[in-house]
């Protein structure tokens, strides 16, 4: 792999409503998971929209979980969430230990 990580393409196992099409996509290009449903809904309005997710929903393999999965990184959502706790901290609404308990709970207790 060298210098660079190499990313795959997978459908979301963690982030799905359907079949995670949406979410793999998502996570495959950084974006907002909303952005992507929102942009499958308006394409299936104007036509191929449904199609394409049905083909993709074929042609993407589920994402590997356990021993497969591969290293482990922190998931977007855990870091908006701790970036939130953060904030919060800040502003004075939660106190040093509600964050390192937050921390804590949202890292499996490395905070």
């Amino acid at each position: 792999m060298g210098w660079m990580q190499r990313r795959r393409l997978y459908r979301s196992t963690s982030d799905k409503r359907l079949a995670g099409v949406c979410g793999g996509l998502a996570e495959y290009f950084d974006v907002d998971p909303l952005l992507v449903r929102i942009g499958f809904v308006v394409a299936a309005l104007a036509g191929p929209g449904l199609i394409a997710y049905v083909v993709l929903w074929i042609a993407m393999p589920k994402a590997p979980t356990g021993a497969d999965a591969g290293p482990a990184a922190p998931a977007r959502s855990t870091a908006r969430a701790v970036a939130i706790a953060e904030d919060r901290y800040a502003r004075g609404e939660i106190t040093a230990e509600d964050l390192a308990r937050i921390r804590g709970d949202l890292t499996g207790g490395a905070g």
